[in-house]
């Protein structure tokens, strides 16, 4: 399946990029925000974890929202093994009832955080929703890309993914190594611009 012209081009631009696992990625390092029950979260969020995933949503992106159910199935399988989900909301207008709301229509029950200003978001180095950021207790990040290559770089839909890189790379922190590829290509909605300090706007 393909999509339509005018989503597509609603979608671009989209990133694609390769790297070797020795690749440096970056550290995630501190943060304070509030998730959609006005709960304040931190990088503490990963003390005790094996791992944690951040993934990077969009309300109103059809790729993130395609991708939810995934995101929620593998929360729920690495949960036992000490790996948290923690969802980001990436657009700044979004209220946290807006993303309540969001969260009980697409069945994500992990903690989602709202992210305005990019504060955690523009740390990642990710510029499209969804992209999954693995970061491991130190704060170092172990991979960022796709789930899995059920979109391709061209905007096709397979009916099944040939690849699971998202389930490859927790595979290989929880066993003490580095993912064998640390970063994918991603397809979905560019990321928006953050909210300047300041700045309201949010959408109800």
């Amino acid at each position: 399946m393909r999509l339509p012209t005018l989503v597509l081009s609603w979608l671009s631009p989209l990133v694609a990029i390769m790297t070797s696992a020795a690749a440096d990625l970056g550290t995630l390092g501190p943060y304070a925000l509030r998730d959609v029950d006005g709960r304040p979260h931190t990088a503490a969020d990963r003390e005790g974890a094996e791992a944690v995933v951040y993934c990077l949503l969009g309300t109103e992106c059809p790729v993130s929202n395609g991708y939810a159910p995934a995101m929620q199935r593998l929360a729920e399988k690495y949960a036992p093994r000490g790996v948290r989900f923690i969802g980001v909301y990436c657009e700044p207008e979004v209220t946290a009832e807006v993303a309540r709301r969001h969260g009980e229509e697409y069945g994500l029950k992990f903690p989602r955080l709202l992210d305005p200003a990019h504060e955690l978001i523009g740390r990642t180095g990710a510029k499209t929703m969804p992209t999954m950021v693995v970061v491991g207790p130190s704060g170092a990040i172990a991979y960022r890309g796709r789930i899995d290559d059920r979109w391709s770089p061209q905007g096709k839909r397979r009916d099944a993914p040939r690849t699971r890189e998202l389930e490859d790379a927790l595979e290989a922190v929880l066993a003490g190594r580095a993912p064998t590829v640390s970063e994918t290509p991603t397809f979905g909605c560019p990321l928006p611009r953050p909210r300047a300090e300041g700045n309201g706007g949010a959408r109800e």
